[in-house]
């Protein structure tokens, strides 16, 4: 546990002295520090990424077995292409080192986008549900879903207003 804490701590070192960079620059802007402990975000980050690769996963068989017949099916596409914009955005900012200390933009196109498309995903699973029967792959989807915005919101609502240095 303590190498997994030093590593964590490193990483957000690395992030603290690119943004002191940018302070010495001018170019920070305003930041929102995410004031989650380092093993809390790491395992709950874990866990959402868990949930939007099960509901990625079950979203493209879906969409290879059923094809696009409803109104509800471009919904689903919508909530998955916000899923994927959304983890790429989070690899992008994780690679540049602004992941934990984000502008507003950064962390709702990045955390925002992940989190709460994950929840539009399992919704509409479940109206698909509703109107079309129960199959494996839509419980897959809206468990996926779910278990990405239950995991991920608490990072999302975790930033605060400011640039905090030492969060650990």
């Amino acid at each position: 546990m303590r190498v997994i804490k030093k590593v964590l701590h490193e990483k957000r070192k690395t992030t603290e002295a690119h943004i002191q960079q940018l302070q010495q620059a001018g170019k920070q802007g305003v930041r929102y520090t995410a004031m989650m402990p380092d093993i809390p975000f790491l395992m709950l980050g874990l866990i959402s990424d868990i949930g939007w690769m099960i509901h990625l996963i079950a979203g493209v068989i879906y969409f290879c077995r059923n094809g696009f017949c409803h109104v509800l099916d471009y919904a689903a596409l919508l909530a998955l292409a916000g899923v994927l914009f959304g983890v790429a955005y989070l690899m992008y900012l994780n690679k540049t080192h602004e992941k934990e200390i984000a502008t507003k933009l950064q962390k709702d196109l990045s955390f925002g986008m992940t989190v709460y498309s994950g929840l539009a995903g399992a919704v509409v699973g479940m109206v698909q549900i509703t109107t079309t029967g129960v199959s494996s792959v839509l419980v897959w989807l809206i468990v996926g879903g779910v278990l990405n915005f239950v995991a991920g919101l608490p990072i999302y609502l975790s930033f605060k207003k400011g640039i905090f240095y030492g969060v650990q």
